[in-house]
Parts: structure tokens; C-alpha cells; sequence
């Protein structure tokens, strides 16, 4: 498996991988499709999104060659986020969210006491 490369996210100030160059049919602008990690107390998240090119910054040492660039069809949707709550193909109904909540609840371990 390819690790792809490093880049600076400038709107998050941290880095961020680079998983494709994204060319918008309407006025061929590119952009880029990034993944980035946030840590939290608990645990950590995976988040992606394309963003305008200019929001991204190369690193030094990065191998930006083997990225691949693509055109992206009008016809396309936008890709799904399962972690974003707006996204409308990912919503739960309430009693499945306080479900979820109550059995995380059930199953916490018990946090340290030192």
C-alpha cells in the first residue's frame, strides 16, 4: 500500500495527505483532494475534503509525482462523509443516536484515578 504525500493544510495549519489533484468541469479550477487526522482526548478522527489548490502548501521531501490528477464529471455527486452530520446519506434517526449514546454509555471503562 502507497502512502500518499505530505502537504501543509493552511486553513488547519497542519499537515494533511494528499490523495488527488481534482479538476472542476465548470471553471477548471483545480483543487485538491486532502485527508488529514483529528486528535482528540478520546481517540482520533479521519476527515477528507476537497479544497481550493491554493489552501495547500508543498513540503520539502515530498514525492508529488506519482499523484494522480483527475477530471471530475458535472454529473458526479460529491463524495459522501459518514462522520459529517449534515450529510443527509449518513443521518440516524433519534432513537438510533440516543441508542448508540446509551450503550457507549454501558460499555465506558472507568476512567483513572490518579
Amino acid at each position: 500500500m502507497r502512502v500518499p504525500p505530505a502537504v501543509t493544510y493552511r486553513p488547519a495549519g497542519g499537515p494533511a495527505y494528499l490523495l488527488a489533484w481534482e479538476q472542476h468541469p465548470d471553471d477548471r479550477s483545480w483543487w485538491a483532494r486532502i485527508l488529514w487526522v483529528e486528535v482528540a482526548r478520546d481517540g482520533y478522527t479521519g476527515r477528507h475534503a476537497r479544497v481550493v489548490a491554493a489552501d495547500v502548501a508543498p513540503i520539502p521531501g515530498q514525492d508529488y509525482s506519482t499523484v494522480p490528477r483527475r477530471r471530475v464529471s458535472p454529473r458526479a455527486r460529491r463524495p459522501s462523509d459518514p462522520t459529517d452530520p449534515r450529510d443527509p446519506s449518513h443521518r440516524r434517526d433519534a432513537r438510533e443516536r440516543y441508542r448508540i449514546a446509551f450503550e457507549r454509555a454501558l460499555n465506558r471503562e472507568p476512567e483513572p484515578d490518579f
